[in-house]
């Protein structure tokens, strides 16, 4: 039997993680929020208290944790303290999203509604897929890569570690986006991206 699900963060990306979870039909026990106060009903579920729930074993021991922080670094920080908690990472994928059989998925990923992952794709630790964004046939994406709603990535595009694609951005075949590196709304990239750079426009030049 799966353990309960604990969501770190309660924002709007928390909240679409949760729907994420109870449509795999998982049981959510609430959240975990810093910045909100504990017994706050969220939705449908209370936040539980904030990152000091991490040092109770039993806790940890009862639940598998998804952090649901849209920001790369809070992410990533987050993921690093339930690993040094013993804490296991859920992976969720909706069951409206399409995923090729071979592909290859992290822990504590969640690919969200709509989205199309292809064949030969890898997804890391913690990336989000989100809303209606589309992974081509052999792309590979870091751990913490964040591919915002309605982007999309031709094939054997690879994405560094904490890279962003924002909303609606489009990456040809075969392109690099660096580590860090950020790539704005609508943007069209058609070179590859270095870490840590911003680019923007159309085609996408460094802001």
């Amino acid at each position: 039997m799966m353990k309960p699900i604990v969501i770190l963060g309660c924002g709007g990306h928390g909240r679409v993680v949760a729907d994420v979870a109870r449509a795999c039909g998982r049981s959510v026990s609430g959240f975990l929020d810093t910045h909100t106060e504990q017994g706050q009903l969220v939705g449908s579920f209370k936040v539980l208290g904030g990152d000091a729930c991490l040092d109770d074993a039993g806790f940890v021991a009862a639940h598998e944790f998804i952090v649901a922080v849209a920001d790369q670094q809070g992410r990533r920080r987050l993921a690093t303290l339930v690993k040094e908690k013993r804490g296991v990472l859920a992976t969720l994928v909706h069951p409206g999203a399409v995923i090729a059989p071979d592909v290859r998925i992290g822990d504590g990923t969640v690919v969200v509604a709509g989205s199309v992952v292809n064949t030969g794709a890898v997804l890391g630790s913690f990336v989000i897929v989100n809303t209606g964004a589309t992974i081509d046939h052999d792309c590979e994406l870091a751990e913490g890569v964040h591919i915002a709603p309605g982007a999309h990535l031709a094939g054997a595009v690879t994405c560094g570690v904490d890279a962003f694609v924002g909303l609606g951005a489009l990456v040809i075949q075969g392109r690099r986006i660096g580590a860090r590196a950020v790539v704005g709304a609508g943007a069209v990239v058609i070179a590859d991206v270095p870490d840590g750079v911003t680019v923007v426009g159309v085609p996408a030049k460094p802001k």
